[in-house]
């Protein structure tokens, strides 16, 4: 997983979908990692956009700080995007030990997820 490739998005989107308490929440923590998510839109008769900034913050000496943004732009016709961008932005601390912080949360995905499937088929 490098910072800003598929898999390191996917398992964000994992957290904030198991970690996020309630859908219209902007705040939380996750295993020491403070979360904030922002939503802003706008449309018109012409064109309309969506962005989502995540902000996750590990605070303390070994820190880091990451700004997560998804932008969404549609035309006229609202039924294609026209743009779907996603893209992550280091704003301080050391890439190695906010890559490895969710290198353990996809590990942590990984072993629980069979678990629950197979638990689920075996009732």
């Amino acid at each position: 997983m490098r910072l800003g490739d598929r898999t390191f998005f996917t398992v964000c989107e994992n957290l904030v979908a198991a970690s996020r308490p309630l859908r219209d929440c902007g705040d939380w923590e996750l295993k020491g990692v403070r979360c904030h998510l922002q939503r802003q839109s706008s449309w018109d008769a012409h064109s309309s956009h969506q962005i989502e900034v995540l902000r996750f913050h590990r605070p303390g000496r070994a820190g880091w700080t990451l700004l997560l943004v998804h932008e969404i732009w549609w035309g006229e016709k609202r039924d294609k995007a026209i743009r779907n961008a996603r893209w992550v932005h280091q704003v301080d601390g050391s890439r190695h030990d906010a890559l490895r912080w969710f290198s353990e949360r996809n590990s942590e995905f990984e072993r629980v997820i069979p678990n629950e499937v197979a638990g689920r088929v075996a009732r």
